[in-house]
């Protein structure tokens, strides 16, 4: 058995001795053996080839022949930290589009001598490309190999299918929730992460409800519960509500937020932002480490009043909006953990101010 299911922190030089075993784990779908350290083409073809397809682990410093690990002999190492930054910097540079969920642990042989493990989990980005030679690779039981046209095609088609799924999703949620709210003016946000459609269940519901957030966005209180679709909470006026799906997506949709058909774009700006901090801690606590789609939209808003834009100044009239849904430009994030978080939501606000006539939010925002 390889070694991808355990935590890379967790492997031991004994973990990488049993490798070569009674029955020993042969080069693979998942595994990558190298003596020494390779060229950085060649390091970015190996990490593409797990991206591209199921993920694995590629191994440096353990000899193998035909594909059986034979010696761990380690490679020299004097300053773990400064190798570890050398070889992100590689794969930062040399991979496209740029790879994040990218591990490196290095396992102690003897004094200054480790064995390096690279770990890629599965893409959803993918197909990724080596930089230095415009190769796309990928794996299969006898190791690495380039993808061809057609099989290009199938994995950029592949790519394509999140849209058409989200829409179908996106358009379902909307008419259920047109009926909830009894044809009020509602806000619909979705965070999305990219591998939702492909994993129906990510989501353990066993102890999750003493362990997230769950209030729903401009409320303080909540009734949270288990339901057929994951979890649950609303507001104790059911005008605000939170869902969980099971795959991993996250839904909030409130009446409560443009009540009268009118809002405040501060009051909704401070309300986004504590909605993103918490979601983020949830996607913490649950382990979800990949990039998220985050879906803003207004419905059944024509003639919403923005009491904050003032149009005094203004060269135009400023008039209620005219249309009955306002669809905000998608974000996209890599990396949850590196995200500065005003920084998001402004381009939120800027298009809200863009529907009454102004180029940007006029608002101070912190």
């Amino acid at each position: 058995m390889s070694l991808f299911h355990k935590p890379i922190e967790q492997i031991t030089l004994d973990d990488l001795k049993s490798l070569m075993g009674d029955i020993p784990v042969m080069e693979g779908q998942l595994i990558d053996y190298k003596r020494e350290l390779i060229r950085p083409e060649q390091l970015c073809g190996s990490v593409t080839s797990f991206a591209n397809t199921q993920g694995g682990d590629l191994l440096i410093g353990i000899e193998e022949k035909e594909g059986v690990p034979c010696t761990i002999l380690g490679v020299e190492c004097t300053d773990v930290d400064k190798e570890k930054l050398r070889l992100l910097d590689i794969f930062r540079n040399g991979i496209e589009p740029r790879l994040t969920n990218i591990e490196i642990e290095f396992v102690q042989v003897v004094e200054s001598r480790y064995v390096i493990v690279v770990r890629t989990k599965r893409s959803w980005l993918r197909p990724h490309r080596v930089k230095q030679n415009s190769k796309f690779y990928a794996r299969q039981s006898n190791g690495k190999y380039e993808l061809d046209v057609q099989q290009l095609r199938q994995m950029f088609l592949g790519s394509s299918d999140f849209a058409a799924k989200y829409a179908v999703f996106h358009n379902e949620r909307v008419l259920s929730h047109v009926e909830n709210f009894d044809r009020s003016p509602f806000l619909l946000l979705h965070f999305v992460p990219v591998s939702a459609f492909d994993n129906p269940n990510v989501v353990e519901l066993s102890g999750v409800l003493n362990n997230l957030r769950t209030e729903p966005i401009g409320t303080g209180g909540e009734n949270r519960r288990i339901n057929v679709l994951g979890v649950y909470s609303e507001s104790h006026e059911k005008n605000s509500k939170f869902q969980l799906f099971r795959n991993g997506m996250v839904e909030h949709a409130s009446s409560r937020m443009l009540r009268g058909n009118e809002t405040y774009g501060s009051d909704l700006y401070e309300k986004l932002k504590r909605v993103f901090v918490f979601s983020f801690q949830n996607y913490r606590h649950l382990g979800l480490k990949e990039p998220i789609y985050i879906f803003l939209s207004f419905y059944g808003v024509n003639g919403l009043v923005v009491k904050d834009i003032d149009g005094f100044y203004a060269s135009h009239d400023v008039v209620p909006f005219e249309f009955d849904k306002m669809i905000f430009p998608e974000i996209f994030i890599e990396d949850t953990d590196s995200v500065i978080i005003p920084e998001l939501v402004r381009p939120l606000m800027d298009t809200l101010w863009n529907a009454y006539g102004f180029s940007r939010c006029g608002l101070h925002l912190k």
